[in-house]
């Protein structure tokens, strides 16, 4: 990586502005895959360079713009688009700094709660009040062949498409196939409905078809087609284990039409997955000035700050026809030893 500085001096010999400051389009941490710490009052993405230079750049900003979960993960935002606005140097809330440091840049630098004072700063350079970051929030399991809702089906073949419309929703439950666990809304979940242990019978396409009625089982709310919706042979105590309800030994009820016993309940199956994503991050009218008060600045029209991944993100979701889904458990209440 070229340290930034070569940039700005061979610049300025060719763009210099009257007024002293110097429009650059290229940046060297442009586009950088970007990481993420949590702070007390402001959280940062940041790049590190301690290859040829020792320098980083930082975006600090306020820590209530994105929800952070009790892992320090940040929790996916329902809109796709956030933005908000650079405040300067002298409140310091949201602002990017670009630093050139005298050694190595230690891992943990941007994730101390207390600013460390090594290594020695050499240079640095802020941006002021004037300027945009967006940030686009993207999902990376988006994709035909990726598997969203890790139930062992491709999006595709649950009806996924790029443009996100009329997406299929077997169970009519608010959740497109492609993100839910049990697509059919009977209690037993998609891969284990899909799972043939047993060589029951399967229909055209391949699939498990217990009463060879062609509809396969994770898109059939009767398997064995004896009347009982599935949901109701499928214990509401044990949701899961859902071949423990069993009058016939060593048959579920759920798949056997001789047995046509009843559980009424109202309960669910979890139906929270877990997604990887995305954020980019661009900036847009911004201007860096150097803090030696030597007045010197460097402004971009657009610069993409960079990119941001994480795997395996905590992702709810609920049912219609579940009511209780989303609301918080209600604490055990503690009972007290009695004394002697």
């Amino acid at each position: 990586m070229k340290r930034l500085l070569f940039g700005i001096f061979s610049l300025a010999l060719l763009s210099s502005c009257d007024d002293g400051e110097i429009i650059v389009t290229t940046f060297d941490f442009e586009d950088s895959t970007i990481q993420f710490c949590e702070g007390s009052n402001k959280n940062v993405f940041y790049a590190v360079n301690n290859s040829d230079v020792f320098e980083s750049i930082s975006l600090e900003f306020r820590n209530n713009i994105l929800e952070i979960d009790e892992d320090g993960n940040i929790v996916p935002p329902e809109d796709e688009l956030i933005t908000f606005d650079l405040t300067g140097s002298d409140s310091g809330d949201n602002r990017i700094v670009y630093r050139i440091f005298r050694s190595e840049i230690p891992n943990d630098y941007f994730c101390n709660v207390v600013p460390p004072s090594q290594p020695i700063v050499v240079e640095e350079w802020i941006t002021g009040s004037d300027g945009l970051v967006s940030i686009t929030r993207n999902f990376r399991d988006e994709t035909a062949t990726a598997d969203a809702d890790g139930d062992g089906l491709d999006n595709i073949e649950e009806g996924w498409n790029a443009e996100g419309v009329d997406l299929l929703d077997t169970d009519e439950d608010g959740i497109p196939n492609y993100l839910d666990v049990d697509d059919d809304g009977d209690n037993v979940e998609t891969r284990t409905e899909l799972a043939n242990s047993s060589n029951d019978p399967v229909n055209e396409a391949g699939f498990r078809d217990s009463d060879e009625d062609g509809i396969p089982n994770y898109l059939d709310n009767d398997d064995d087609n004896d009347e009982v919706l599935t949901r109701l042979e499928v214990s509401g105590d044990d949701l899961d284990n859902p071949g423990a309800f069993q009058t016939a030994e060593g048959i579920s009820n759920y798949l056997n039409p001789a047995q046509t016993a009843e559980l009424q309940h109202e309960e669910y199956i979890n139906h929270d997955i877990t997604r990887n994503y995305g954020f980019r991050i661009v900036v847009e009218d911004i201007k860096f000035t150097k803090q030696d008060g030597s007045g010197e600045s460097i402004q971009y029209a657009s610069y993409t700050f960079g990119t941001y991944s994480e795997s395996g993100i905590d992702f709810p979701l609920c049912p219609s026809q579940d009511p209780d889904c989303g609301e918080p458990e209600e604490p055990e209440e503690e009972t007290e030893e009695p004394t002697n």
